[in-house]
């Protein structure tokens, strides 16, 4: 009997030692998303905290670029702006997560504008699209590891627009506002949300004088109806330097600033970007 007790203690050593890996699973990554519900248009950010491997994954159709943080890996997304109301799947390695996508109503404004930026001519409206397609592209430039470690930072002034405002212009020509509008004097300083590289500085017919930084992580931000610049392409700046002042150059009807912010999945809504708790790790291409 004393045998037989013994093989049936080494036994339940044996099944205890096997166990053993099933009780280390809370231990492994976990991810999790800033937010279950969101609308079109949000910006959110998936933590995956322990991982010691850069996780790989997308939001629905669009890529995630994980960059380290300091408690794992992070990575930020935009809900697409056309996204239907429903679940959007949220993959990472082999977790599946999901955001219930809300439907919203943007709010509409008209607007009054001198005629040319109403009804702009065949050679405005080329201008326009060649606009467009220079500032999407510089927004490539925005892959790789993130430049900055510290926190984005808003732009100071009260809101006077949206993002996502439906505007009709005079005659009934409508656009939907893809930033966020706040107040600035004429000639006041515009400084960079955070650290990164000018990638674009272009004079607009409707954005009027734009410049955008890459941030890396698939992050660009960029400002719009500038008067004036204070960088050139290919200058690396840090977070709050000086990169150009406040106007109302090209479709504006006074001064202001118009920032715009891009991720994957499209543009993102500055406001919600703004709130992210994003905390990159200290890398040797990352500055202040």
């Amino acid at each position: 009997m004393a045998a037989l007790d013994m093989r049936l203690h080494y036994a339940a050593l044996i099944l205890v030692a096997l166990s053993a890996p099933a009780l280390a699973a809370p231990n492994a990554p976990n991810p999790k998303l800033s937010a279950t519900k969101a609308r079109p248009g949000q910006a959110l950010l998936v933590t995956v905290a322990g991982a010691e491997d850069a996780p790989t994954g997308k939001a629905g159709d669009a890529k995630l670029e994980f960059f380290k943080s300091k408690t794992g890996y992070q990575a930020v997304f935009a809900v697409p702006l056309d996204t239907k109301p429903g679940p959007l799947a949220v993959i990472v390695d082999d977790t599946k997560l999901t955001v219930d996508v809300q439907d919203v109503t943007f709010p509409e404004a008209d607007v009054v504008v001198e005629d040319e930026y109403a009804n702009p001519g065949k050679a405005e409206r080329e201008q326009i699209d060649a606009d467009n397609q220079a500032i999407l592209k510089s927004f490539e430039a925005a892959a790789g590891p993130p430049q900055f470690t510290l926190a984005f930072q808003r732009p100071p002034g009260h809101v006077t627009s949206g993002f996502g405002e439906w505007r009709t212009f005079n005659d009934g020509h409508r656009s939907q506002h893809l930033g966020l509008d706040v107040t600035a004097r004429e000639g006041s300083r515009v400084r960079a949300i955070n650290a990164g590289t000018v990638v674009l500085v272009r004079d607009c017919f409707l954005a009027g004088t734009v410049v955008v930084i890459a941030h890396g992580a698939g992050i660009a931000s960029a400002y719009y109806h500038l008067s004036k610049t204070d960088v050139a392409e290919g200058d690396t700046v840090k977070r709050g330097q000086l990169i150009g002042r406040a106007g109302h150059t090209g479709r504006a009807t006074g001064p202001h600033l118009h920032v715009s912010v891009r991720a994957h999945g499209g543009w993102v809504d500055p406001a919600s970007f703004f709130k992210l708790a994003i905390a990159p790790a200290r890398t040797a291409t990352a500055r202040r």
